[in-house]
Parts: structure tokens; C-alpha cells; sequence
């Protein structure tokens, strides 16, 4: 199995990524379709595209996704406040969630999003050595049959069009939540169009939110809450240790 992963971006800045675990055999259809991703991506097209093949070495685990949970929010407002309760109830601490919320609202490298993620101790403190790169999950995919699961049951809810955000996400924070030492993940997309987001954990699941921005805003990104790790290792289990969903942990609402 190989590690297809694609980065783009223009000027220095990012404005996409996407990865794939594939056979050999795909791995040429599959670095086609993500450079066409990067072509076509509403940020603009980028003026340098990175493709990386890479054959696994270390064994594939095989996971069940997160549950899916739906929620209805009206707007970016409601949408951070159930973030909030959320991440409290988890017992992130208060000066830890608002500094994420800060971090993510107003760009957390320099003004810009980060390609990666933030990890943030339960003091406050931000680990990622580099903080405007950040730290980023990697070398994950879904099976086919696990992502027709998926499709089914968000087609029955009316949200077949976000297939793709949805999918991607679930699969991040799937394995997010599996490296050892994670408390919770806090996300929305940086896309512009695309407002929602997500707070996952094991005991909640992937808890999608549809509105965490405002429409319009390229402002997003990711924070890794964390508890009693060891840096290097979190790191490495996060980057390197190749996962692949192979089952849909179901909906709930």
C-alpha cells in the first residue's frame, strides 16, 4: 500500500491538501484526481502543487470511524456556543477553549490559518514546535465500502453535497481521537463557502456543527486538545502511523 498526499498552495500560503491510501495500481488515478482537487479549489489556483508517493512500511491499522452526530444550529453564533458546552463538557478548561476559539477566529499563524494543527496542553500552553506550520494528522484514507456507508446515511439527511468535507473530516478525526493522549479536537473549515465544523471525541463522537463562521470567512483550522503525552511520540503516532477507516461508526442526531 502506498501514501498518496497532495499539498497546494500560492505564494507561500496554503490553500489545500488531501491524502489517499492506495495500491500501486491506483496510485497514478489517484495523484491525478488530487492534483485536479488543487486546480480547482475555490481559494485559487495555486502556483505550486507537491505530490508525494510513499510506500507504507509500517503495518495499517484498521479502524471504525467515530459515530456521526447532526446538530441544527441558525448561525456561526448558536454554532460556538454548542461548541462551548461541548468542549466543557468534555472538561476542557475555560481559558484553554477560548484561547483555541481566539486562535481559529483570528489566524493562528500570524493572521493566516495553519496548514497543520494546534496542540494545546490543558494549561493553555501551545506544543506544536513549528506554530505556523502546526502539527498535521496524515496517512489516513476510508474503504470503499465504509464510504458507501457514510454516503447512505448523510444522502437520507440532505447533505450528499458536503460528501466530501464530511468524509474527510470524519476520517481526521477518527484518527485524532485513536493516537493516545487526545482529550478533544476543535475544527471548522477554512474553505470560505464551506461554514461548518466540528468538536469530536471518543465519548461524543464526530459532532458536525453547520455553522461555526461565517459564510465567507478563510479564517479555520484545527486544535488538538491534549493530556499527559509525550510530544515526540503524539508527533509521530499523528504523521506517521497510517490508518484506514473500514467501517462507518453510524449516524445520530
Amino acid at each position: 500500500m502506498f501514501s498518496v498526499r497532495m499539498h497546494a498552495s500560492r505564494g507561500g500560503k496554503h490553500i489545500s491538501g488531501a491524502e489517499r491510501i492506495i495500491e500501486d495500481n491506483g496510485i497514478q488515478a489517484a495523484s491525478q484526481s488530487l492534483i485536479d482537487r488543487a486546480l480547482s479549489h475555490e481559494k485559487g489556483r495555486p502556483d505550486f502543487i507537491n505530490i508525494s508517493v510513499e510506500a507504507l512500511e509500517k503495518p495499517i491499522r484498521h479502524i471504525t470511524s467515530l459515530p456521526l452526530v447532526l446538530t441544527h444550529v441558525r448561525n456561526a453564533v448558536e454554532g460556538k456556543a454548542l461548541a462551548r458546552r461541548l468542549l466543557l463538557t468534555l472538561g476542557i478548561p475555560l481559558l484553554c477553549m477560548e484561547k483555541a476559539i481566539s486562535l481559529l477566529e483570528n489566524g493562528a499563524a500570524g493572521g493566516e490559518s495553519m496548514r497543520g494543527a494546534i496542540v494545546m496542553n490543558m494549561r493553555g500552553e501551545r506544543l506544536e514546535p513549528d506554530k505556523y506550520r502546526g502539527v498535521r494528522a496524515s496517512r489516513m484514507d476510508i474503504t470503499e465500502e465504509a464510504s458507501m456507508e457514510l454516503a447512505c446515511a448523510i444522502e437520507r439527511e440532505g447533505l450528499s453535497r458536503y460528501f466530501t468535507h464530511i468524509s474527510e473530516a470524519l476520517v481526521l478525526a477518527t484518527k485524532v481521537e485513536s493516537v493516545e493522549g487526545t482529550v478533544a479536537e476543535l475544527c471548522w473549515s477554512d474553505d470560505p463557502s464551506y461554514t461548518a465544523g466540528y468538536v469530536a471525541s471518543k465519548e461524543l463522537g464526530y459532532v458536525r456543527i453547520p455553522h461555526l463562521k461565517r459564510e465567507g470567512n478563510c479564517n479555520g483550522g484545527r486544535v488538538f486538545f491534549v493530556d499527559g503525552i509525550d510530544l515526540n511520540n503524539y508527533i509521530h503516532e499523528m504523521e506517521k502511523a497510517p490508518i484506514l477507516v473500514n467501517k462507518f461508526g453510524g449516524l445520530r442526531k
